[in-house]
């Protein structure tokens, strides 16, 4: 796990390097460009990132890298723009070890910050006249009350239920279902280049949602790799991260 401080000021400097349109770009958007420029492939993948100290002069980046704090720096000597180098506070870089393993059994209690999202398999209607289309993606609430819009729901239950699903499809782990909460829900604005070779910007709206709670490891291994890779979708705007500790 790796601990790093982004000058904010910083951020607006590389949203402008890249032509973004910084009104609509958000603050996780912005760091994931800072953290590729000044690392590369050994950018901290998932991340999370929260407000930092100095009246908001910085914010605050964890995140899961396959390589220490001085790795990552001597990375970053390499080949960055100094404006984007002199972006992070290198006297507070700080590094540690993740464990080698989660002896099964281990309870531990977990924060995410997700983006709960479901990708629909085929095109249909709902009851209520709603469409989707094929590989549409919708947020995992809308998807289900679309769907079913006589079921009395609620977006911390959708959401509670979507995450269940990530760990029963991907294994390593079973949350309870009791512990389950949600701290924060809105709707962002994200920022997202096509892949042609005009690199327009088109802006999505998606959930954006800290739920909290507590798991059980069922497989060391495979714990750790959902770890390393992260819970749910749009990792690249810095969801999906879980920070765990001991329950």
């Amino acid at each position: 796990m790796v601990r790093l401080w982004l000058e904010s000021p910083g951020l607006t400097t590389v949203g402008k390097m890249n032509h973004l349109p910084l009104s609509q770009t958000s603050t996780l958007y912005l760091a994931h460009c800072a953290l590729k420029e000044l690392f590369g492939d050994r950018a901290p993948k998932p991340f999370h990132v929260e407000n930092g100290e100095d009246s908001g002069r910085y914010v605050r980046v964890l995140g899961y890298a396959g390589a220490d704090s001085e790795a990552l720096e001597s990375e970053a000597r390499i080949g960055t723009d100094p404006t984007i180098y002199d972006i992070c506070d290198w006297d507070r870089l700080r590094s540690k070890p993740m464990p080698e393993s989660f002896p099964e059994g281990m309870q531990l209690s977990f924060e995410v910050r997700a983006c709960p999202i479901v990708r629909k398999s085929s095109a249909g209607e709902g009851p209520n006249g709603r469409e989707w289309r094929e590989g549409q993606e919708l947020d995992a609430f809308l998807s289900r009350a679309w769907e079913n819009p006589d079921e009395e729901l609620t977006r911390e239950g959708v959401y509670r239920d979507w995450l269940i699903r990530q760990f029963e499809v991907r294994g390593g782990a079973a949350i309870d279902p009791e512990s389950v909460g949600m701290s924060r829900f809105s709707i962002e604005r994200m920022v997202r280049r096509t892949h042609g070779d005009d690199r327009s910007v088109n802006v999505i709206k998606r959930p954006d949602v800290t739920l909290h709670g507590t798991l059980e490891v069922t497989d060391s291994d495979t714990f750790r790799k959902v770890l390393r890779s992260g819970v749910g979708g749009h990792k690249t705007f810095g969801y999906g991260m879980l920070k765990v500790q001991r329950a």
